[in-house]
């Protein structure tokens, strides 16, 4: 069934298929009930498949499938819930035979396939119809009776070979995705088991654009999803000009046919000048950076002193929600994620106007320079953070809906070039305080900050040190 295009008469093919094993009795009645025309069991007795298609002509692909998702609704059919996932999943986001292979090559290495679980009761991950009595079931029936032999008693079949027989080749792309989770379940691996296989399982999904990531946790033990990698955006970063403090940095081209980019006040903001890799930008890489830039060799040291360049950015706007973002983020994350931390980076220019505001006055060119904070990650994912406080929708203390209006179509042309854009309120942050130019943040500001980042983390598959 991994068929990469189907036509309406598959669809009825499979419909009826699914209705077949209704009782020719009960199939009238059935049929009405799902808002097909109503017959006689006469005419069901004759041929069920014949009164099922007779019923289905006229309709288009949308009511075929809507009717399809009302039979799995009813009678539970999983090779037509398995025929509609197929159907609905696009040739772009499927992976490919070869790499199914070359995943059940890798499941050759690992023992005991499914751990504690029975063998048997993890092939059904594949096929919830093995071991079903009936002659509609006799081929399944002989390869069930095959794996009972081969894989459970005897042990003389290897993993890819019963998993083949199982349907993993031709299985929808769901259950096979659903085998991947269940092998590296904690019910079925070890944390150092997990450790091991999902780096090598990544290494093969990330071809199609795939890769696992931790989807929940058990008892403090990971559970493993796999999810579309985000293509990101588009073309290379080549300037990144950020932690601006005191005035607008002073730009000027070194190379203009380069596209190299000086500041003329370095003080006030940062150039990081290296070629980002495949990883984005890591914590470590801009630790990394800094320390040669301000030529510490020690690389504890060069980290406080990063820290603190950032944190006075990040007073500079006097913004308490920026308060929380940025040091919850490095208190909290840090010490869990170490080398795997990407870096947040504050007041990062995404836009940049020459002039200053005053020098443009009413005829200003870009209505938002500066983006609040920026997330670097895997392929190109761009990740735009911005705490909103009442200038961006008011005027003194006026609602100001232009100005509103600016900064979502603003955010929707961001998302558009693929960065994605999250946006939290200042009145999200009600326990935290600006005091005498010092930050009191608030427990439940904390909660929400570091709550959010796993949530991030755990959607594109960032993962502790230690997990």
């Amino acid at each position: 069934m991994h068929t990469k295009n189907f036509s309406l008469e598959d669809i009825r093919d499979a419909i009826a298929a699914s209705l077949h094993s209704v009782k020719a009795y009960d199939l009238p009645g059935l049929c009405t009930k799902l808002g097909l025309e109503a017959g006689t069991e006469e005419e069901a007795y004759r041929s069920k498949r014949s009164y099922v298609r007779s019923r289905l002509h006229g309709q288009n692909l949308n009511e075929l499938l809507a009717l399809a998702k009302k039979i799995i609704d009813e009678i539970g059919d999983t090779e037509l819930e398995d025929f509609v996932g197929e159907l609905m999943t696009p040739e772009s986001h499927r992976i490919s035979d070869i790499t199914r292979r070359a995943i059940l090559g890798a499941l050759d290495q690992v023992h005991p396939l499914f751990g504690e679980i029975p063998a048997l009761d993890g092939l059904n991950v594949l096929n919830p119809n093995w071991g079903m009595s009936g002659p509609e079931h006799g081929f399944l029936n002989t390869l069930y009776t095959d794996v009972v032999e081969h894989f459970v008693q005897r042990n003389d079949y290897s993993n890819s070979t019963v998993l083949k027989y199982g349907g993993a080749m031709t299985c929808s792309q769901q259950r096979f995705f659903d085998l991947i989770a269940c092998v590296l379940s904690p019910e079925c691996r070890t944390d150092p088991e997990q450790k091991v296989l999902v780096p090598v399982l990544n290494e093969l999904l990330v071809v199609d654009g795939f890769s696992l990531a931790v989807v929940k946790e058990i008892s403090r033990r990971n559970v493993y999803g796999i999810r579309r990698i985000s293509s990101g955006v588009q073309g290379a970063a080549k300037n990144l000009i950020f932690a601006s403090i005191n005035s607008k940095p002073d730009l000027y081209f070194t190379d203009a046919i380069n596209n190299e980019v000086g500041i003329r006040n370095q003080h006030d903001a940062l150039i990081y000048d290296r070629a980002l890799s495949e990883k984005g930008l890591l914590w470590s890489d801009l630790v990394g950076w800094w320390g040669e830039r301000e030529g510490v060799d020690d690389l504890d040291v060069a980290q406080r002193s990063l820290y603190r360049r950032l944190r006075d950015s990040v007073k500079q706007a006097r913004s308490p929600g920026e308060a929380v973002l940025f040091d919850s983020y490095y208190r909290e994350l840090a010490p869990q994620f170490k080398e795997r931390l990407p870096a947040l980076i504050p007041q990062v220019y995404l836009h940049y106007d020459p002039k200053t505001s005053r020098q443009r006055g009413p005829d200003k060119v870009l209505l938002r320079e500066r983006m609040d904070f920026l997330l670097l990650l895997e392929h190109g994912v761009r990740i735009v953070i911005e705490v909103d406080g009442q200038h961006h929708y008011a005027i003194d203390g006026k609602p100001a809906p232009a100005r509103y209006a600016a900064m979502v179509a603003e955010d929707r042309r961001l998302r558009l070039l693929r960065y994605e854009v999250y946006r939290f309120g200042g009145g999200e942050f009600q326990d935290t305080f600006l005091r005498d130019g010092a930050v009191e943040i608030g427990d439940q500001s904390r909660v929400l900050a570091v709550n959010f980042f796993k949530e991030l983390f755990a959607q594109h598959g960032i993962t502790r040190e230690d997990g």
